[in-house]
Parts: structure tokens; C-alpha cells; sequence
């Protein structure tokens, strides 16, 4: 049996910060869930395979052989119609500026050549599906997109015009993720009835991003991070 789908538009998105060797950071102000953003693109970038040409002493093709393609990275370009400044800080790395209440908030930012760049997350994104009945059970069933391991986050052209002002932030997937199957339950079990469950099997070193069907609650953005506590 297949599950097919036709996915349209991008309801909702989660950042998750990682530590340098690609695993969740359980701890304050570690998850981020926003609609604020236009557009996420993918691009796989390759590295072409090798050919082997030889021709014979009459100038015949004597052998012909390439290898396969090799994946070296997805770069992914996040152009956001919001300015959360947790976010930016989940993106690119760099610091907050902060206000000076009981409780300070964060306020803004700012693009420090010492840290741009460094901070390391997971991206994951949901989408509808174009005409498609629910589960079973009556629930509405999405895309659920996984990019495990992100860094290389960067600030793109920013224009200030008689227009809304988008925030472009390139960034491109790394390989070695230590996601496994994830802090989150993003699915439901086939068991009836279903539970939520998180992937059904751990993220390997060498994927770089993960599609499915998913029936499983989207979760509830809001403005800024909030905590991601320890699994029990």
C-alpha cells in the first residue's frame, strides 16, 4: 500500500536549536514555532559524477564509465515575512538586543561578524494537502518536511521600501545529523486508536531531509522561543 498527495502551501514552521554535533538542545528558549515566513526553497547541490573515457588504438570508445552522483548538501533559502528576532538568533547565531524591563525582552538584533553564521537547528514544515480526505479517525492529514541539520545560516539582500520588508536568510544542510527520531511527536501510530508518536525510524547520518503524511495536530506558533524540557 502508497500514500499519495498533492501538497500546497506551507501552514506552519518549527526551529529547533542543535549543539555543534547536530542534537537537540533540550533547555530554555530552544524551540520556535512561527507562520511569519513567505517561502522556504531547497536546492540540492551535487557533486557530479566522475567520468572514465578511453578509446582503442583504432579510436573506438573502449570504455565508458561514470560513477553515480553524490549529495553533498541541500541549500535552502528562508525568506521571512516577520522580524522575530529568537528566530534570527535561531538562524544566523547572532545576538539579541534586549530591553531594559523587570523581565528584559528581546527587542532586536544585531549582525556580529564574530558569531554570523555559527549557530546550528532544525527545520521542519508543514503543508496542506490539496483535496485530501482526513484519516480514518476524522483528523486533517499534512506534508510533514524534516531538514534534521542546518548551519551556515546567512543574511541576504534586505530592502527597506514603500513595501513590506522580507528578511532572507540562506542557510544549507549538514550531514551527520544526531536528530534519531526526534524531541517531538509528529505522527500517529496505525494502531486504532492512533497515538501520537515521534518518526517512526531515526534520522541516519547521511539523510539531509524527510517527507511524509502526517495526521498528527500542527503545533501552535507564537511570537518568540519557548522551552524545550528533557524527554521523560
Amino acid at each position: 500500500m502508497t500514500q499519495c498527495a498533492s501538497f500546497s502551501r506551507g501552514r506552519i514552521a518549527r526551529f529547533t536549536r542543535l549543539n555543534a554535533c547536530g542534537a537537540p538542545i533540550f533547555d530554555e528558549c530552544s524551540t520556535l514555532v512561527t507562520t511569519g515566513y513567505v517561502s522556504v526553497t531547497g536546492t540540492p547541490n551535487y557533486q557530479d559524477p566522475e567520468e572514465i573515457q578511453q578509446t582503442d588504438a583504432n579510436g573506438r570508445l573502449c570504455v565508458d564509465d561514470q560513477s553515480e552522483p553524490a549529495l553533498r548538501w541541500i541549500d535552502l533559502s528562508i525568506l521571512l515575512c516577520e522580524v522575530d528576532p529568537d528566530l534570527i538568533n535561531f538562524l544566523t547565531g547572532d545576538p539579541l538586543v534586549m530591553n531594559d524591563a523587570a523581565t528584559p525582552e528581546a527587542v532586536g538584533y544585531r549582525i556580529d561578524t564574530a558569531v554570523t553564521g555559527t549557530a546550528k537547528f532544525a527545520m521542519e514544515l508543514w503543508q496542506g494537502i490539496s483535496g485530501q480526505p482526513c484519516d480514518p479517525e476524522g483528523n486533517e492529514e499534512f506534508g510533514y518536511r524534516l531538514w534534521p541539520f542546518i548551519g551556515q545560516g546567512r543574511f541576504g539582500e534586505e530592502v527597506v521600501q514603500n513595501g513590506a520588508l522580507t528578511v532572507p536568510i540562506t542557510a544549507r544542510t549538514l550531514a551527520g545529523s544526531q536528530w534519531g527520531v526526534g524531541p517531538y511527536d509528529i505522527r500517529r501510530d496505525a494502531v486504532t486508536p492512533a497515538t501520537l508518536e515521534p518518526l517512526e525510524t531515526p534520522i541516519t547520518a547521511t539523510q539531509h531531509q524527510h517527507l511524509e503524511i502526517s495526521s498528527a495536530p500542527l503545533p501552535e506558533a507564537a511570537c518568540g522561543c519557548v522551552d524545550l524540557p528533557t524527554p521523560v
